[in-house]
């Protein structure tokens, strides 16, 4: 599964939009960022090259290496945002990160739903299995009768 960083900015628990002018002209001013399309930015330094696009009020990326975190923070710091990742988990530095007060109750209904989905799943599971111990049962007394009708010939 991939993983995404996004940067955004929040406050008092909710979302605050960050234009792509506002993201693109962020991205202008600093050493390694270049405008690669409508809505695309990419860091490029000897390290490789990391794509964000805009959308949603927000930029993201697929994390293909873990150095990106590093200009990406620096981007989140000009925008006056954070960087966030999957798992809702903020970003302090590349390798250090808390859970930030605005995504507390995103994380928990994260957690709700995914228990939600998993119960479901579960009892699909069941069904299925009990449907096929059900067929065996049913083939299993179809041999009994037949062998048993064969032995009374």
């Amino acid at each position: 599964m991939a993983y995404h960083l996004t940067i955004l900015r929040s406050a008092n628990g909710l979302q605050q939009a960050i234009s792509r002018d506002e993201a693109l002209a962020a991205a202008r001013q600093l050493p390694g960022w270049a405008i690669t399309g409508a809505a695309e930015i990419t860091f490029t330094d000897g390290r490789g090259s990391c794509t964000l696009w805009h959308g949603d009020a927000e930029l993201w990326t697929r994390l293909g290496e873990p150095w990106v975190i590093e200009p990406m923070l620096e981007l989140a710091q000009a925008l006056g945002a954070r960087v966030r990742g999957d798992e809702f988990e903020t970003y302090a530095g590349p390798q250090e990160t808390y859970a930030h007060p605005d995504d507390k109750r995103l994380a928990q209904l994260a957690r709700t739903d995914s228990a939600q989905l998993l119960a479901a799943h579960l009892a699909e599971q069941r069904r299925i299995r009990y449907a096929i111990w059900g067929f065996f049962a049913v083939l299993g007394a179809i041999g009994f009768l037949v062998g048993k009708w064969f032995e009374g010939r």
